[in-house]
């Protein structure tokens, strides 16, 4: 204990050294624990009149962890922001989620996106970098300079101890962010071994009540958690056992069959919905022939008389989204989930997300007028309010002389945005309308 009692010295001296405001990565784990605890503990020793700069305690939440572990992380941000009001401390502690047109349902369900793999592991920007990133690059706009404590350890592996000695600044005790500037990265712990980290937390009260004996017993079901990731230079979660419950990048969640295994059985569907995803990801049955930036590829390549080479990977055709027809069915799966786990105080997706998924569906030429279609299987379009709709279009473009294809593509756009409360990415929308449009146009005169 003497080397810890060192290193909370040296926490307390990096404190007071400047007005920086720190920054914890907390992701439930014992080492982020462990980092918040100490920080913790050390301002509350400090005497008030120097503890004069912020620290925010930041968590992460995909909006797709393990019911399980997002529970427990939100009764520990929860008891961490009560306590540190009580006892007068400068900490402020906040959930980061991603955007709407970024979580997960949305792009698998409806943009189509397979499911992540090692490949194409699409869902770690969206689901964590980017709400981190836009977070630290809003402190440093306002402090100039910001200092986020992780609690990284070059014990953990080799490839960590990589990481950490090649982002290190000489002579200083921290580590340059390897995307954003004006953010520096301190790991108070990166030399302790995990039992110096297991004999601190249960030899030292957790400040804000927690029982570390029950993250003990957590590992020793489900053993690593999914680090906080925070830029590109993290290890992601591929071969952690805390993280997503849809994760599909590790062969398998041996986080949720671990905890079934201890008697969780009710986590029994969602292990079964994550195997499933996994199974239909590569099978051509359930995706299109080709991907989306191929067909613009395509055209081109026909409209210039040159040979079109789909793309490929090790030797493969790579294929494009999950079709419509898989996407309903990943739809109606998850809305049947939905309904059990609700019933446990569970959500799993959000009537925001379901609206944005109906949007794109909309959008991408789905055969359908409502999600609720998809829903109760019944594809079917209103014949008679199309024609009514193509003739009054057709009678205002007529006498503005305006192009009937391009007003069709622009007011589409806005029925599909207008049931929205937030409207992110509709100028991307209507950008993507008009160089279609442009480009029809060229095509048509080369002609």
């Amino acid at each position: 204990m003497i080397k810890i009692l060192n290193d909370i010295d040296k926490i307390k001296e990096f404190y007071l050294s400047d007005l920086r405001p720190w920054i914890i990565g907390f992701s439930g784990g014992k080492d982020s624990t462990c980092v918040t605890q100490l920080i913790f503990n050390m301002l509350d020793k400090l005497h008030p009149k120097k503890r004069k700069k912020k620290v925010y305690v930041l968590s992460s939440n995909t909006l797709v962890e393990s019911p399980f572990i997002q529970t427990r992380i939100k009764k520990t941000c929860e008891k961490i922001k009560n306590q540190a009001y009580k006892n007068k401390l400068p900490i402020e502690v906040e959930i980061l989620k991603p955007e709407l047109n970024d979580t997960f349902w949305v792009n698998l369900i409806g943009r189509g996106y397979p499911s992540p793999n090692r490949w194409f592991r699409w869902c770690t920007d969206r689901l964590k970098i980017n709400p981190m990133t836009k977070y630290i690059q809003n402190k440093v706009r306002e402090n100039g300079e910001v200092i986020i404590i992780l609690g990284a350890r070059k014990d953990e592996s080799a490839s960590r101890a990589q990481t950490l000695g090649k982002y290190i600044i000489k002579n200083s005790k921290l580590h340059k962010h390897s995307s954003i500037p004006g953010a520096l990265i301190y790991t108070p712990i990166e030399d302790w071994k995990v039992e110096e980290v297991w004999a601190y937390l249960l030899q030292v009260k957790s400040p804000w009540s927690d029982n570390n004996r029950d993250l003990l017993n957590l590992y020793k079901k489900c053993d690593d958690e999914c680090p906080l990731v925070i830029d590109r230079s993290t290890p992601a979660c591929g071969t952690s056992r805390f993280g997503c419950w849809v994760c599909t990048v590790v062969e398998r969640d041996r986080a949720i069959e671990g905890l079934i295994e201890t008697g969780e059985t009710w986590l029994s569907p969602l292990l079964e919905f994550r195997n499933w995803l996994k199974e239909i990801r590569d099978k051509s049955k359930y995706r299109e022939p080709i991907r989306k930036m191929d067909r613009k590829r395509k055209r081109i390549a026909e409209f210039l008389g040159k040979e079109f080479n789909q793309s490929e990977h090790r030797g493969h055709k790579i294929l494009g989204p999950f079709t419509f027809e898989t996407r309903h069915e990943i739809f109606r799966r998850l809305m049947k989930l939905q309904r059990k786990f609700s019933k446990k105080g569970f959500n799993l997706i959000s009537p925001e997300e379901i609206k944005a998924i109906e949007t794109l569906l909309i959008y991408e030429g789905d055969n359908i007028s409502s999600i609720l279609d998809v829903f109760n299987e019944n594809i079917k379009i209103d014949r008679n309010n199309n024609v009514r709709h193509k003739d009054k279009l057709h009678e205002i473009c007529r006498k503005n002389l305006v192009s009937e294809k391009l007003i069709e593509g622009l007011v589409k756009i806005e029925k599909d945005f207008s049931r929205l409360s937030r409207r992110t990415g509709i100028y991307n929308r209507i950008e993507k309308v008009l160089d279609e449009y442009v480009q029809k146009n060229f095509n048509e005169k080369q002609n």
